[in-house]
């Protein structure tokens, strides 16, 4: 681990097509394994019920209770390690959730970590998700947030080294830039954006530069 806390809150695989399979932000065993934007996006709209471009509080428990509704196959408001075998919930998400360690994950145990995640994606602090915070979730949960601090957020003081470290990541050629082939996650308009220089191509500095612009902006 390098300096500073890396928050690791989810591993697994993308497998997102309606609201129950989208309600997590799941985390990916490899960069090509990413979604492409438009699954990205098919995701957070399927979780933001009230279609505002904004992913509340509420909505991210409803989504979150769909999901774990979906996985208790026998209703009896747990899920044990059987159960999860078909669902979006990564192995790993099931032993870090389950707080007691009794081989089972209550309602309860489920919602807190739900509720961090987006406590630690919310990086504006303004109690949504927007487009640009879901997507970022999506990525910083394979390389891992900075929280330097160690207060479960990232701080925007934080977010340049998260953003860096998930550059060279990205960068699967290791040239020092991002094509819309590495970085196909994005949304095409803020990759544009990003790219100042209109070279169609991302630097480091585009890159981090990009997010915290629109991120700082709103």
């Amino acid at each position: 681990m390098e300096s500073g806390q890396e928050i690791m809150i989810f591993r697994g695989g993308w497998r997102c097509a309606f609201l129950v399979s989208c309600a997590l932000a799941l985390a990916v065993p490899a960069l090509s394994a990413f979604p492409a934007a438009a699954k990205i996006k098919a995701a957070f709209d399927a979780i933001d019920a009230s279609h505002n471009g904004a992913v509340s509080r509420d909505e991210w428990d409803a989504a979150s209770f769909a999901l774990f509704r979906a996985a208790d196959k026998n209703n009896d408001n747990q899920i044990d390690s059987d159960e999860i075998n078909n669902t979006s919930i990564a192995p790993d998400t099931f032993l870090r959730a389950d707080l007691n360690h009794d081989g089972k994950l209550s309602v309860s145990e489920f919602t807190e970590l739900r509720r961090a995640i987006f406590q630690t994606a919310d990086i504006d602090r303004d109690d949504f998700l927007s487009p640009v915070e879901y997507e970022l979730l999506i990525v910083m949960e394979k390389v891992g947030w900075q929280d330097r601090n160690q207060n479960g957020r990232v701080d925007l003081s934080e977010l340049s080294d998260s953003l860096a470290k998930a550059f060279d990541e990205i960068d699967t050629d290791h040239d020092g830039s991002l094509t819309t082939v590495e970085s196909e996650y994005m949304r095409p308009a803020a990759f544009k954006r990003y790219d100042t220089n209109q070279d169609g191509k991302l630097t480091r500095e585009e890159f981090v530069t990009g997010y915290r612009t629109e991120l700082i902006s709103g």
